[in-house]
Order: C-alpha cells, then sequence, then structure tokens
C-alpha cells in the first residue's frame, strides 16, 4: 500500500514542518493539496485512484482550517503517528482516514462532513455537561 497524506493548510508552516517530518518517517507521501484542487475527489488527489486531477478547478474561498486525510498501511502506524504529532505540539483536529467510502468524495465535502461530526460530539458533549448539572 502507498502510504499518503494530504495536508491542508499546513504548507510551510512550523505544524506543517513536524507533521510532513513525522510523516516520512513514518514511510509516507506527504502532499500539501492546493485550494484550486478541492474539487478533486480525495482517491484522486491520493493517487490510488485514477481520474483527472484537474476536474474542473475549485475558485471559492476554501477553508481556513487545517485538515489531514490519511491512507495508510494500518491501526498501529495510525496510532504512532497520532502519538508522534502530540508530542511534538503538531496536533490537527479535523482528520480523516481514507476510505472506500469517502475517496470518492471532493475536500469541501470531506471538511463538511468533519464540521458537521464535530458539531455533533460538541453539542453531544454540552447536553451531558448539562445533564449532570441538573441532577446535582
Amino acid at each position: 500500500m502507498d502510504a499518503v497524506v494530504l495536508c491542508y493548510n499546513l504548507e510551510e508552516t512550523e505544524k506543517g514542518k513536524k507533521i510532513e517530518q513525522i510523516f516520512r518517517l513514518l514511510g509516507c507521501r506527504v502532499r500539501h493539496v492546493k485550494t484550486a484542487w478541492f474539487r478533486s475527489p480525495l482517491g484522486v488527489l491520493t493517487g490510488i485512484a485514477s481520474g483527472e486531477e484537474n476536474s474542473p478547478p475549485y475558485f471559492g474561498a476554501g477553508f481556513s482550517e487545517e485538515m489531514l486525510v490519511m491512507h495508510l498501511p494500518g491501526e498501529e502506524i495510525f496510532k504512532l503517528a497520532l502519538q508522534m504529532m502530540k508530542r511534538e505540539q503538531a496536533v490537527v483536529e479535523l482528520k480523516a482516514i481514507l476510505t472506500p467510502y469517502n475517496m470518492k468524495w471532493d475536500s469541501i465535502a470531506l471538511y463538511e462532513e468533519l464540521c458537521r461530526e464535530r458539531e455533533a460530539v460538541t453539542s453531544a458533549g454540552r447536553g451531558s455537561q448539562g445533564a449532570e448539572r441538573t441532577e446535582k
């Protein structure tokens, strides 16, 4: 398996340099995704699916949050990468593993899904905290 990590909004940043070092040390290819490529399927951007990388260029504003998309050979590498990122203080909140399901999505669709998931988790956390306060 060709291990690849797509990086968003990390190019030429200290955190981005740390993340590149971590993943290259783990044998992964690192690719910084340009805003113009945001409408290309994730599978194409990682190089594991064939298709036009330069499908219609994206001219929108995109998003400014950092995000990672990882196509890794196993769970152990994933866990090790997360540990190393935490140790190097290079944590990225929005991250996803490439799957057969999401590899057809584009970067904008994945970003929106990760934001929905984050909001759901945050809302659930607020709800359980409220329930705890009510019980006391």
